[in-house]
């Protein structure tokens, strides 16, 4: 079993906060920007594009389990995560540079996969350890909320970034889309190294005690946590909120293009999106401390799910920039506060495995959720795109009439309403609550104590 951590400082905090940074900086402009860039600019159109992306998702199924494997199997005398997270950098910055900066005019199907596959493998060498260290370093049960929000905090700042930055080089040095995602491409080869290095400089990764019995591969395991009640409804719910954010990134400029008819300043619209759910972020964390983080969830999701219905009718009466802002400020505020609830909730089912059995597989866990989020993501480019292609009709870059502008406003809110509203569903009755965790606590600190009022048990 774990022994207890002191309470991170700040600083060392916000060096663990930064190692989201790079993984915004492959987030967000994979769904807004370099799609589309493949799509138009590259010459595949977007139900390639969006095949390519939802098929190569499926690499991380793969992936995702052998890494969270080897950081529950493989620590070293010196730590359990460091020496993955170091050794994510030159893989990271390989597919990243390929992918970010092509370097012919067009490019294959071929090409997309093969660099994707270099590029999810370096994410997933990073992530999954990333999100592993949670468990290690968080005290308890509303401390890990507080390590997943300032990691949001940092994420949100770092989408702001990537929004300004290309929309300033846009509008005063006349950067295209090529040029706009080369300058985010920039940012994650800087940022990936100075985030590692300072990241494994301040934050403590507590190796195994002496003499403990490493983790071992274990299918009985692994089956376990896939029928657990609390591991099933968040990945389902890690699955429909990756579609969710990653279809509005995907679709978002299209919408703002064809349905409101704004171009140069939609950037910097999604970036008011982003900055409100920022801003909401707080408030859905301490609903989630007043009551518990799956009904902050439930309410996150049901909020979500009936705001985006907003941008229909702001589009029927004439759209433009204040109507889109609009609609941006009403979605905007459910943004974010879902992902940093999920992840501090699957970091409580890893405390609680580890309580009772003594056994820390926060890789596996980490690993199972990281895949979740990820396909979810992938579907929620590939489906849109390929809605838009094949069944709206609608061309990016292209001519389109009010049936094909109509199908795409249909796609970019439909689209994540049914994700939400499914999400809403799979949360009701989730398990592990605050008064489940306390039981289990007062159960191992007392198993005849009165306050163990429900059984305990590791499939609970």
């Amino acid at each position: 079993m774990s022994e207890p951590q002191q309470r991170l400082s700040l600083p060392r905090v916000l060096a663990f906060a930064g190692l989201g940074i790079p993984l915004a900086a492959i987030g967000l402009p994979m769904a807004v920007f370099v799609a589309p860039m493949y799509a138009e600019e590259l010459g595949l159109g977007t139900a390639t594009v969006g095949l390519v992306l939802m098929i190569m998702r499926f690499w991380d199924l793969g992936t995702d389990p052998v890494m969270g494997w080897l950081v529950d199997s493989r620590p070293t005398k010196r730590g359990r995560v460091k020496h993955w997270i170091l050794g994510s950098v030159p893989v990271l910055m390989l597919g990243g540079f390929f992918v970010f900066i092509p370097l012919s005019e067009t490019v294959s199907p071929y090409y997309l996969a093969f660099w994707l596959a270099v590029l999810w493998l370096g994410f997933t060498m990073l992530q999954t350890p990333y999100a592993s260290w949670v468990p290690m370093i968080a005290v308890d049960y509303d401390d890990r909320s507080r390590l997943f929000l300032w990691r949001e905090i940092l994420n949100t700042f770092t989408l702001i970034a990537l929004l300004v930055i290309p929309t300033l080089l846009a509008i005063y040095m006349g950067f295209g889309p090529r040029e706009q995602v080369l300058a985010m491409g920039v940012i994650l080869l800087i940022s990936l190294p100075l985030t590692v290095g300072l990241a494994s400089w301040l934050v403590p990764d507590t190796p195994p005690p002496p003499g403990a019995e490493p983790v071992r591969f274990s299918w009985p395991t692994i089956k376990s946590a896939l029928t657990d009640a609390a591991v099933v409804r968040l990945l389902s719910v890690e699955f429909l909120i990756g579609i969710a954010i990653a279809a509005t990134g995907s679709t978002f400029l299209f919408a703002a293009k064809d349905g409101y008819g704004v171009v140069a300043l939609a950037p910097l619209i999604l970036l008011i999106y982003f900055v409100v759910g920022f801003g909401a972020m707080p408030l859905w964390i301490l609903l989630s401390r007043k009551a518990d983080k799956h009904i902050a969830v439930i309410c996150v999701c049901l909020w979500s799910s009936i705001a985006f219905f907003v941008y229909l009718p702001l589009s029927l009466s004439g759209g433009g920039l204040a109507l889109l802002t609009v609609g941006a400020v009403v979605s905007g505020l459910g943004y974010g506060a879902a992902p940093v609830l999920l992840r501090s909730m699957m970091a409580d089912v890893i405390d609680r495995e580890d309580k009772l059995t003594g056994e820390n597989r926060a890789g596996l866990y980490y690993s199972l959720n990281s895949a979740a989020y990820k396909v979810g993501a992938s579907f929620g480019i590939g489906i849109p795109y390929i809605l838009l292609e094949m069944l709206a009709g609608y061309r990016p870059g292209g001519e389109n009439g009010p049936d094909e502008i109509a199908g795409l406003m249909t796609v970019f809110v439909g689209v994540p309403v049914a994700a939400y509203a499914l999400a809403t569903i799979f949360m009701r009755k989730y398990p592990l609550t605050r008064e489940k965790e306390a039981a289990i606590q007062a159960h191992l600190l007392n198993p005849t104590s009165d306050h163990a009022t429900t059984n305990p048990s590791v499939g609970d």
